[in-house]
């Protein structure tokens, strides 16, 4: 998968590989084969890049937001409708032994909302160790269980258990079991 989206935010942010280099920790060539597609990134490498670009690790992942399509009385009702008038699709991604299917990335009154189903195979974890992020999140497990591990507690959620996350919290997803963990999750 080609991350094209992070060479054109930089161009149009005038920033140079190496400067994004120095703002992610991470070399320029290793950026410039991410944004060739010849090199795939881990989360926390999106992330570090979208940090830097001030943009959501899903807008990296599309080619265009969705539309929000909204008239006067919308907000005298209390909700928006969002619709994908661009024809954007998201492209599953995968890391190591976690899968992200983004369904939707809504540009929202708190700048956007990333709503994703996330698969982690057994044995393994979300992101491999603890990290932050700016957005607040929830995490609903559909299937299986998952250990959260915050800052100074560990915490265990089954099936139709939730947890929400506000920004900056660091968190690994650890799934300890045999069996595939499936979560549904929300950042705002």
């Amino acid at each position: 998968m080609e991350f094209r989206k992070i060479k054109q935010l930089r161009k149009e942010k005038k920033i140079t590989l190496t400067e994004l280099g120095e703002k992610t920790g991470y070399s320029a060539s290793f950026l410039s084969q991410i944004e060739r597609g010849t090199n795939r990134p881990s989360l926390e490498a999106l992330r570090k890049i979208a940090d830097a670009l001030n943009v959501t690790v899903a807008s990296l992942l599309a080619s265009e937001a969705p539309q929000v399509i909204q008239d006067e009385t919308t907000s005298e009702k209390g909700y928006k409708v969002i619709r994908n008038s661009s024809g954007t699709i998201y492209n599953p991604w995968q890391t190591n032994s976690t899968y992200y299917d983004t369904l939707f990335n809504l540009p929202v009154h708190t700048d956007n909302m990333v709503i994703s189903k996330i698969y982690i195979d057994a044995q393994s974890s979300s992101s491999g160790k603890k990290i932050a992020h700016n957005l607040c999140e929830i995490n609903y497990v559909l299937k299986g269980e998952a250990t959260i591990e915050l800052k100074d507690e560990v915490l265990q959620l089954n099936e139709g258990d939730a947890i929400f996350l506000e920004a900056f919290t660091q968190h690994n997803i650890i799934n300890a079991t045999e069996h595939e963990l499936m979560l549904f999750t929300m950042q705002f």
